[in-house]
Order: structure tokens, then C-alpha cells, then sequence
């Protein structure tokens, strides 16, 4: 399907809902905005994205998705976006709202000639193929920080400071989250050892966790928990000399402002999921059964393969990374 250029003037994109999924999302819109330039988008997509979107300079308007909507909503939607006559729809959600549209463009027959790629960043990038789009021709991230926000983080960072470590060890799934006391054993070593300034990031969903590696360090360690915005955060992880991180949020944050990274995986796969940043390790178990991404593990409730990396084992890659 090739685009006649002339033609759009508008353009919905619905992307996704959970912070890291919807950041991952970024690059498409990117594209989109380089090949039509001059048409004004509307966005779709979850909490999170309202902050991130509100500030691209295409996005007219940007809509929070409710996560569960009954039948009559649905329609009602359906109706709304086919008043608006949009010339192009890219959902990343699979819906069918593309084909109840009524634009002439749209990416529900998606996915190009071959084997989509496996990186999430990538397979969201190969739905632009359907358009007659070169999905990789850019992919950079669109990830805003305002002025005060930067001067928020002059205020974070002590300039004497040698080296800044962000160590963000948060994730929704119990599974994704290493151990809260192996973080605390980690950063007291990467103060005591290395003379780094470390850093404790996460949003209020992480607080228990934050404050569980906070009270088992030794050290001073700083505790930034809920008190950073998505644009402070990634402004700190870009003026940072590490950031370590679970499979979450945070990594795709770190990913975006390409500072280097060590993501510490384990049942996801770190293929699909993994850091994109030019200085990056992944540190995962070495069991056969994994990547297996469930959200249950044979060993227990509690328990999981990400409990077999060593506080050791992610030392060392941190010294591979900060000499």
C-alpha cells in the first residue's frame, strides 16, 4: 500500500497502556512524523503516555484509554474517530479500529515481507512496511524533558560527584524483580569499592522495594523514589555513568536516552525486551527452561530463576562498563 503524501493531512496512532510498552512505541510515531510532516496526529494511548505525548510538536491531541470500557463505549469511540476522517490509522494494539475507521490508510494488514524482527522496538516499527514506510530508516526514541525538569536534576547531581550509578529495582512482576537486599549488597560494593555516587529510583508502585534496599544498605545511598517525572528520570540516567536496572520501565527509559545499562533478566526474554543502548549487558540465569516468560514459576510464588544471579556476577559487569 503506497501513501499518496498529498493526501494527509491527519493521523490517529494508538499505541499501548504500561509505561515501558508505550516508550518502546516512541520511534513509530517518529517515523510517521518524518514522513508527513505537515499532518497533525492524535494520540490513543494509556496513563502514562500523556506526559510524553502532550510535548511532541505533530500530537493535536492526546486521549487516555480507560482499560476497561463496556460494549457501548467501544462504539461510541468507534464513532468518535470516524467523525474526525482521519487520512492514516496505526494502532499498535491489534484492534480493529483501523478497519472500522473509514481511513483510507491504516496498518491492520500489517507486517511486512519476512520474519518481523524480534525486538518489541522493531515489530512496532515493522507495521509502518504496510504503508510503503522504511520502518528502519530512523528509529530513535521521543522521550521530552522540559527546562525545569533539567534544572531538577542540576539540583540532584553534586558536580564533585566522579561517578553517578542509577540502580532502579523495581518491575510489576515479582519474577522480573531481583532480590531488594542483593541490590543494597550490590550498591554498598559499587560505593565502597568503585567510589560511585549510587542512586534509588522508582515510581510509588516501587516504594516498598526502594525502601527495602535502602534500609539494607550500608551506605549512603540516595533514595529518589516518586520523585523524579519521566522526563527528571531520564535526563538523570542520560547524565549518569550507569544504570542498572530489572526488565521494566526504567530500562526502556535508559534505552532512550542511550545511557549505558546492565538489565538484569529473568523469565522475559531479553531478546524482545532487552536494553538498546550502545554500552549495554544483559545479565540473565543460566537455566534451560527460561526465557519462558510466565507469569508463574515451577519453583514457587515466591521464588524465581532471577534469584540465581550473584551479587558478584553483576559487579563484575559493572566494573566491564564504568573502566
Amino acid at each position: 500500500m503506497m501513501v499518496n503524501k498529498n493526501e494527509i493531512r491527519s493521523m490517529l496512532f494508538i499505541t499501548l497502556s504500561n509505561l515501558g510498552d508505550i516508550i518502546l512505541t516512541t520511534p513509530v510515531l517518529e517515523r510517521l512524523h518524518d514522513e508527513f510532516p505537515s499532518a497533525e496526529v492524535d494520540v490513543i494511548t494509556g496513563a502514562p503516555g500523556r506526559d510524553i505525548f502532550e510535548k511532541h510538536p505533530a500530537v493535536r491531541q492526546v486521549t487516555v484509554q480507560q482499560k476497561h470500557r463496556d460494549l457501548g463505549e467501544r462504539l461510541r469511540q468507534v464513532g468518535r474517530i470516524r467523525s474526525k476522517r482521519y487520512d492514516i490509522v496505526v494502532d499498535l494494539k491489534n484492534s480493529l479500529i483501523p478497519l472500522l475507521a473509514g481511513a483510507k490508510y491504516h496498518s491492520f494488514f500489517s507486517g511486512g515481507s519476512g520474519r518481523a524482527p524480534l525486538h518489541k522496538r522493531d515489530e512496532h516499527l515493522w507495521k509502518l512496511s504496510v504503508l510503503g514506510i522504511d520502518p528502519f530508516l530512523d528509529n530513535r526514541f521521543f522521550l521530552p524533558v522540559t527546562d525545569s525538569e533539567r534544572q531538577y536534576v542540576d539540583s540532584l547531581i553534586d558536580p564533585d560527584w566522579k561517578r553517578v550509578v542509577v540502580i532502579s529495582p523495581g518491575a510489576k512482576s515479582h519474577l522480573k524483580r531481583w532480590d531488594a537486599r542483593k541490590y543494597a549488597r550490590l550498591a554498598d560494593r559499587i560505593i565502597s569499592d568503585l567510589m560511585c555516587r549510587v542512586l534509588i529510583t522508582g515510581n510509588e508502585d516501587d516504594t516498598e522495594t526502594v525502601t527495602d534496599v535502602v534500609s539494607h544498605a550500608t551506605t549512603s545511598v540516595k533514595d529518589l523514589c516518586g520523585k523524579t517525572s519521566i522526563g527528571a528520570l531520564a535526563e538523570l540516567m542520560r547524565r549518569s555513568d550507569l544504570v542498572i536496572s530489572n526488565d521494566s520501565a526504567p530500562l526502556h527509559i535508559a534505552s532512550a536516552v542511550n545511557a549505558a545499562t546492565i538489565a538484569i533478566f529473568g523469565p522475559s526474554d531479553e531478546r524482545r525486551y532487552g536494553p538498546l543502548s550502545d554500552k549495554s549487558r544483559v545479565i540473565k540465569p543460566e537455566v534451560p527452561c527460561r526465557p519462558c516468560e510466565a507469569a508463574l514459576c515451577r519453583r514457587g510464588a515466591e521464588a524465581g530463576c532471577i534469584t540465581d544471579i550473584s551479587v558478584d556476577k553483576v559487579l563484575e559487569e559493572v566494573k566491564k562498563l564504568l573502566y
